[in-house]
């Protein structure tokens, strides 16, 4: 008896959400250092990418199982420019694309892979690094995610 769970399709899902002025990358495709170009950037993070791993029995018989876990991601806004009134003048943008990833979530009720996904859950907005230690305005992001598996 063996169970998997399809956590490629449920990335490439959230990658494909098309979000105005928010770029989404998917899990094969994080680098050390962003380069941004403009756009915000919603990625895969590279340490802790899949935490919260649960597996629930979901009959008597055992044969259907669910499966719950956090995908966690990065917004990376822009990148961090001298002095405190840059830190603040950013928020406006910042909010307004957060906004975005929440409308993106609600109106895809359901990624392909996942049988439910929460909305998003944003952390602090303030300084994130990428891989290779560059600072940009953002937030860390988590996505809770329901799958179901027949053993």
């Amino acid at each position: 008896m063996s169970a998997t769970f399809d956590l490629t399709t449920v990335t490439n899902s959230i990658a494909a959400l098309s979000i105005t002025g928010v770029t989404v990358k998917d899990s094969d495709e994080i680098t050390d250092s962003l380069g941004m170009s403009g756009t915000a950037l919603l990625v895969p993070r590279p340490d802790n990418f899949l935490t919260g791993l649960s597996v629930v029995r979901g009959e008597l018989s055992g044969q259907n199982l669910t499966v719950r876990y956090v995908l966690n991601y990065q917004y990376f806004h822009c990148v961090i420019g001298g002095g405190l009134g840059g830190i603040f003048s950013v928020y406006q943008g910042m909010l307004t694309n957060i906004g975005k990833i929440i409308v993106a979530f609600s109106n895809d009720a359901t990624l392909t892979g996942a049988i439910d996904n929460g909305y998003p859950n944003f952390g602090r907005l303030g300084p994130i690094q990428d891989a290779s230690g560059n600072k940009y305005h953002g937030c860390e992001v988590s996505i809770p995610i329901t799958q179901f598996l027949e053993v």
